[in-house]
């Protein structure tokens, strides 16, 4: 039809598919719709920036549309992902969308980069984008690249640490490690009792590693929630060793390496964050008014 590019791009959604999303959508209360899309935290955080904006552009409150001009930033800023960087951890993780910007902003600013870094350099350099990104979160990625087995001690843990590698070495445990960091403490406390290093009996941490993925996904949604398969696997490629009393043990620190190894899960994350790739170009090209969406 002339004057219509009705070419299939990259990231479109089928008319059918929308109209089946509006209709589940209309199904549900403004206060699921709220809850599901986290929008509670982006509309307190708009109104806490239109109100600074506010006070700098406008204090006599002479312009009605100051705050609404605002607002509206604020959301295209979320729109486009900029609006985690220089944030605080606990807004980072706070919601997928978050998670995602900040991963995103790491694949920017360091997806090219050869520099070989061990962990403690790679938590300096990340700290650009999150001034207080967990030294765990980091260690766990370069414990996924590196390896942690059974016969690593306490003094071998800290050697690994001194261990170098690339970006691209470090992104799939750190996708990882950042996407289920809520999933990893709540099995770190209720499967481990809080420590990296003590054994634990592998059977007696099957059952508790379970029951806190799930309460995990009650608080947090399943997009959260390690995938079963992937928890089984990480018994089975974790290298456990066996107590004095034959029992086979485990520690946190080889089981979350095991975990932010898994291939399976570096292919979900991998996807999320090509998925949010995606989203941010499509957002930038209607910011510029390309009148399309951009092809990967």
């Amino acid at each position: 039809m002339p004057g219509f590019d009705l070419t299939a791009r990259e990231g479109d959604v089928p008319l059918g598919a929308r109209r089946v999303a509006e209709e589940e959508r209309q199904r549900v209360s403004s206060a699921e719709y709220l809850a599901t899309h986290d929008l509670e935290l982006y509309l307190r955080e708009a109104l806490k920036h239109a109100a600074r904006c506010a006070a700098v552009k406008d204090p006599r409150g002479a312009n009605p549309n100051t705050h609404i001009e605002a607002a509206a930033e604020y959301f295209q800023a979320v729109n486009l992902g900029r609006h985690v960087a220089g944030r605080e951890w606990p807004f980072v993780s706070a919601t997928t969308r978050n998670t995602m910007a900040f991963l995103h902003d790491c694949d920017e600013a360091w997806g090219n980069a050869d520099a070989q870094l061990s962990a403690k350099d790679w938590h300096s350099a990340l700290r650009l984008q999150c001034p207080d990104v967990p030294f765990a979160v980091v260690r766990a990625a370069l414990d996924a690249a590196v390896g942690i087995d059974a016969s690593t001690n306490d003094n071998e843990a800290g050697e690994k640490e001194e261990r170098t590698v690339r970006f691209d070495e470090l992104r799939p445990g750190l996708r990882a490690a950042t996407v289920y960091a809520a999933c990893l403490d709540e099995i770190r406390g209720a499967a481990f009792e809080h420590s990296d290093l003590t054994p634990r009996d592998v059977e007696g941490c099957r059952a508790s590693v379970r029951a806190a993925a799930v309460n995990v996904g009650k608080r947090k949604g399943k997009e959260r929630v390690i995938p079963e398969d992937a928890l089984v696997d990480a018994f089975v490629d974790s290298s456990y060793s066996v107590d004095g009393d034959g029992k086979r043990v485990i520690t946190f620190r080889r089981f979350q390496a095991a975990l932010c190894a898994h291939e399976g899960l570096a292919r979900v994350t991998g996807e999320m964050v090509r998925e949010h790739a995606v989203r941010v170009k499509r957002a930038s090209a209607a910011e510029r008014g390309d009148g399309h969406s951009p092809r990967e």
